[in-house]
């Protein structure tokens, strides 16, 4: 399968990487979390839009307004060809829930994360490190903050959200 090629140095990378991840705007194309979903990994995807997909659940999310609450405990969120005018927002989100993101554009898109080649894919990475370089950030569309935990994160593991108190 043609579109498999393009996107199995993705699937490597993160199946030897992460456990738990979620694919932020499936739309049609559910090749990449499929494959991760029959590799064992624990996932989800989400979109503005309903879609069904053998095996996988599909929750209807918006980036711009996320549910936080839904992606909670993961490790990875990624997307596949994201409008550059979305970015922002995952990389908002994942520095709320402590996890990593990963971006594969249009072949033609640059981003400002870290470009990795890896196998026959290239992709930009934002980790959880580098999203995370304070101890205690606000995070402007949602009224919450994080809090690290740093002996989870020096295994890699996601931080705690707490409800901001009025």
């Amino acid at each position: 399968m043609e579109t498999y090629r393009r996107v199995e140095g993705l699937v490597d990378y993160i199946a030897g990487r992460y456990d738990a991840v979620a694919e932020i705007g499936i739309g049609h194309f559910p090749d990449v979390a499929l494959s991760l979903l029959r590799r064992g990994l624990k996932i989800f995807a989400t979109d503005i839009k309903p879609f069904r997909y053998k095996g996988l659940k599909v929750i209807v999310d918006d980036i711009v307004e996320p549910d936080c609450s839904l992606y909670i405990n993961l490790e990875l969120l990624y997307s596949m060809r994201t409008p550059p005018e979305l970015v922002p927002y995952m990389i908002k989100l994942a520095k709320a829930i402590s996890a990593d993101l990963i971006v594969k554009p249009l072949s033609s898109e640059y981003l400002n994360g870290k470009r990795v080649c890896y196998e026959n894919s290239n992709f930009f990475l934002w980790s959880q490190h580098e999203l995370c370089a304070q101890r205690m950030m606000k995070i402007p569309f949602i009224n919450q903050q994080i809090s690290p935990n740093p002996s989870l994160l020096k295994r890699g593991i996601s931080g705690s959200i707490t409800r901001k108190r009025k």
